[in-house]
């Protein structure tokens, strides 16, 4: 597998002679993650393989890996071993010119199931893809400064409410309380954010013109059972009806108005 080596002519780096290696198979991914860490300065490494992978950081003793979950069949066996990122920072953590190389894994797998074994495995951090380039980058630097802080990226929301100004003023206020936050109007606008991106949180109005917030819980549930949903509501509604909303599947049920209590609820919910 060719090694690809990339560095900015011209530029005065920001993080001047540090080296990031990419280990992805997705020559899109590699090449979008190049771009922009060249962009701010690093020399940057990218290898589709494992076996590629771990020749090259014991080689070039890189900064810093950045690290794909999934790799696919005719990738995995490469070398006659059944390589994925596990097995690959499992090596890398045994060999001595490597074992100190923080490494942030990415992947587009469920979050609640990859990331714990992630970390466990001795990641600095996790990633999901989409990856947040910005959100990246500010982890990346923080790790080769010896810090973790940062490295945990912002929780993803969900926000999905009829009412346009609700939602600009929802989405502000979840925004300046350290959420990535998009936004949908009713089930099919939802159904497209959710083709593109993963949150980890669903915040639904219960009244959505001409839908019925509790049948749109249970296709988005169906659909994407992993997401907890919290009902948001400006209705009142008695206890009896609360609890029969959680156990429909609802995480959490709360009424429209504390903003302060909408981002409380959402970190005790999704963190």
């Amino acid at each position: 597998m060719i090694l690809f080596r990339h560095a900015v002519c011209g530029q005065t780096p920001l993080m001047h002679g540090k080296k990031v290696l990419i280990v992805d198979d997705s020559q899109v991914d590699l090449r979008m993650l190049s771009l922009k860490l060249d962009a701010n300065g690093y020399e940057v490494l990218r290898v589709e393989d494992g076996a590629t992978a771990v020749n090259v950081a014991r080689r070039e003793k890189p900064d810093l890996i950045l690290l794909d979950i999934s790799f696919p069949p005719e990738v995995v066996e490469s070398g006659g071993v059944l390589w994925d990122s596990f097995l690959i920072l499992s090596w890398l953590r045994r060999l001595e010119e490597a074992k100190d190389i923080p490494v942030i894994l990415v992947s587009g797998k469920d979050r609640a199931q990859t990331e714990p074994r992630a970390l466990q495995a001795g990641a600095a951090c996790y990633f999901q893809k989409p990856v947040n380039c910005d959100d990246l980058l500010k982890a990346i630097q923080h790790q080769l400064n010896g810090s973790t802080k940062g490295c945990r990226p912002k929780k993803r929301i969900l926000m999905v409410d009829d009412e346009g100004d609700w939602r600009f003023v929802a989405r502000s206020c979840l925004e300046d309380a350290g959420f990535e936050v998009v936004t949908a109007k009713d089930l099919t606008e939802a159904l497209k954010r959710l083709a593109t991106t993963r949150p980890d949180g669903i915040v639904l109005d219960l009244n959505l013109a001409g839908e019925n917030g509790l049948l749109v819980m249970e296709l988005l549930k169906e659909k994407h059972p992993g997401i907890p949903i919290l009902i948001y509501t400006g209705y009142q509604h008695d206890e009896q009806a609360v609890q029969q909303m959680l156990r429909q599947g609802a995480r959490k049920y709360l009424r429209k108005g504390s903003m302060t209590e909408l981002c409380n609820t959402l970190r005790s919910m999704v963190n």
